[in-house]
């Protein structure tokens, strides 16, 4: 009892929380606007950043200095001499993560990590031996959007009756500019650190998560899977993949499928559906208010910025002011799990880009986003499709399958990622 109470008074921090951040460019540039608006409301005060890029982001380094925030090249000189720091930010680039993480947590700070959190299961599950505290908190934001709170609600109160399908699909072309912006773009493994960059893995992880979100019983709880079945696909010049399909099922009961790309010409919006015994339920990306054949009304909180939100629920979570951040580090395993599942699953990552040839560059297959939201439709895979270039992988249960993830080694990783 009283190292408890020990425990709880040492965490004891007042606002203004202290933050640092790592990475400025990129998608650190969301995080630097999000503490605006927490600064001027008296919750948070930035007081540092690393990143290594401080010509290019000249400008952004001296506005920031001129408000008295420190700038340093790399995190270790940060975490080195920032001795005050409550909280870090690390939008740094994925295979980083897990490294990062790892320090911040040693300095028994909080810590908001952006997603994906790390590539790979044995890097989480090494996290969360770590995080004995649960002071990490991943951005999956999406999960504060009003419509998958609704969504949540509707699944929670029973008005959709019992939860068989989660299915989600979706198109979101990627130029080679795109595979171009980072040396670990649309890799597997870079500087030795694994990446697995792709649509699923990076830009469009945030509803297969949602999924994870929505299987789970109560509002602030995640579903895991129980069995997974996927082909995972390379269409342009990478190493990684830009095409995947994935199925599979909840321990809840539930299946779910989740098919997206970053390989078509046009853009087809992420649609998530819920279908329940007593109907259905929808919300496509980018949409305000989600839809319903029930005709269902709308209960659930509006939310403006749900970038901004989960960054107002991590720091009052850090002040001690709220129970929990949004998705907290052990709320990952599922979607985690996923992820692997689908590659060990797939057999590998098929190169089809020379299907198409010089065009692989930045066109695809004419069709493939109709075939994209027909595969949904009618939960099937691509090899069900009876597509000439597809390659069906294997059913995964998890249980069975995850002891043997923790003697895979990277080569292991990296070998078969390419067939």
């Amino acid at each position: 009892m009283l190292r408890g109470l020990l425990i709880d008074l040492k965490d004891q921090v007042k606002p203004p929380l202290t933050v640092g951040l790592i990475g400025v460019g990129g998608f650190g540039a969301s995080h630097l606007k999000a503490l605006g608006p927490l600064e001027t409301e008296g919750l948070a005060r930035l007081v540092c950043v690393a990143d290594l890029a401080d010509t290019p982001l000249a400008s952004t380094r001296r506005t920031l200095e001129s408000r008295g925030v420190r700038w340093y090249s790399d995190y270790k000189s940060l975490l080195e001499k920032e001795l005050d720091l409550d909280a870090l930010a690390i939008a740094a680039p994925i295979h980083l993560h897990m490294e990062i993480a790892t320090a911040a947590i040693a300095r028994d700070l909080f810590v908001y990590l952006e997603k994906p959190p790390v590539p790979l299961i044995q890097q989480l599950d090494g996290l969360l031996a770590l995080d004995l505290h649960k002071k990490v908190a991943v951005g999956f934001q999406l999960v504060n959007s009003q419509p998958v709170q609704q969504l949540k609600l509707w699944i929670t109160q029973g008005a959709l009756g019992e939860i068989r399908n989660f299915r989600v699909g979706g198109c979101s072309p990627r130029s080679t500019v795109y595979y171009a912006r980072a040396p670990w773009a649309g890799k597997m493994i870079y500087d030795g650190k694994p990446v697995f960059d792709g649509p699923a893995t990076n830009a469009l992880s945030h509803w297969l998560h949602n999924i994870m979100y929505l299987a789970g019983g109560k509002m602030d709880e995640f579903g895991l899977p129980l069995d997974v079945e996927a082909e995972l696909y390379r269409i342009k010049p990478i190493e990684s993949y830009d095409l995947i399909g994935m199925r599979g099922h909840m321990e809840s009961g539930a299946s779910f499928q989740y098919v997206v790309t970053h390989a078509t010409e046009e853009a087809v919006p992420c649609k998530l559906e819920v279908v329940g015994s007593k109907g259905r339920a929808w919300v496509f990306e980018n949409g305000n208010v989600p839809g319903n054949d029930l005709g269902l009304l709308e209960s659930a909180q509006s939310c403006a910025d749900p970038f901004l939100e989960t960054w107002r629920q991590f720091v009052r979570f850090a002040l001690g002011t709220q129970p929990r951040p949004a998705t907290r580090l052990d709320d990952t395993r599922g979607y985690v799990l996923a992820t692997n599942a689908a590659l060990a699953s797939s057999g590998g990552i098929r190169d089809i880009g020379q299907i198409w040839g010089e065009s692989r560059q930045n066109a695809c297959q004419p069709g493939l986003a109709e075939l994209v939201e027909q595969t949904v439709q009618e939960g099937k895979l691509f090899s069900e499709m009876k597509v000439d270039w597809s390659r069906s992988g294997k059913s995964i249960k998890i249980a069975e399958w995850l002891p043997s993830t923790y003697v895979t080694r990277l080569g292991y990783f990296h070998k078969n990622s390419f067939t």
